[in-house]
């Protein structure tokens, strides 16, 4: 399966939440200049992700062709400034999306200078983003709201082989009131559920939650069913 409705909420295999009664599509944690942080740092990274974010954007633009697209937290990664790259990729992005349809940002813990960069291209920068009775907000704060969808957590499962191997898929957490997204990012690494416990998780959201209860939907070529937390804590 490559799409589960939970609720009026569509998870789906393309790294996205669709809310079809409002036509809304959602991501999150794109984390755009990362390459650059690392070549800073030291580390020989090709800039890749760029071109992959365009094309994971375009296959959910064209799946779902929503009226608006929100954009959950972490669009850019430095913390402390707007690097060159990251400000040419970002404006470079939101023309690309701008171009299919309307967008906002809700920030997160990486948008700090966020504003700065989206005032250039007319993108509205908010701190949630309120749809009915569900509330979108990062996750890296505690907003409240009957139901909530965020990001931050960058959520994967480690999976291993007979002969030992290990294979590591982001994933979707759907709790009772909550739904947690993977990253769309292909370079920003998470929790690993399968092995944290309650005080691991980064989000305060999570940390308050029974999160062994929630229901796993992993991503590979398509949306895989894991059963809860809990459940494949027990045999991980």
């Amino acid at each position: 399966m490559h799409e589960v409705e939970i609720d009026g909420i569509v998870i789906s295999s393309l790294y996205a939440v669709y809310l079809p009664e409002h036509e809304i599509a959602i991501i999150s944690d794109l984390h755009i200049g990362y390459e650059g942080v690392l070549q800073r740092e030291g580390v020989m990274m090709p800039k890749y992700q760029k071109e992959i974010l365009k094309k994971r954007i375009k296959r959910i633009i064209d799946r779902y062709e929503p009226s608006l697209l929100v954009i959950n937290g972490d669009f850019k990664h430095e913390f402390g400034k707007n690097l060159r790259q990251e400000w040419n990729e970002v404006m470079e992005l939101l023309e690309f999306i701008k171009n299919q349809t309307n967008v906002v940002l809700v920030r997160g813990n990486h948008d700090n200078f966020l504003k700065t960069i989206a005032s250039k291209a007319g993108v509205r920068v908010v701190e949630s983003f309120d749809v009915g009775d569900i509330k979108i907000f990062h996750g890296h704060k505690d907003m409240g709201g009957k139901r909530r969808i965020i990001g931050h957590e960058h959520p994967s499962i480690s999976l291993r082989d007979k002969v030992g191997a290990v294979v590591k898929l982001p994933c979707f957490l759907v709790g009772e009131t909550i739904v947690v997204m993977p990253a769309i990012s292909p370079l920003a690494t998470g929790t690993d559920v399968t092995n944290a416990t309650k005080d691991e998780y980064l989000s305060p959201v999570l940390q308050k939650e029974d999160v062994d209860s929630f229901e796993i939907y992993a991503i590979a070529d398509e949306l895989l069913y894991f059963s809860t937390v809990g459940k494949l804590k027990k045999v991980a």
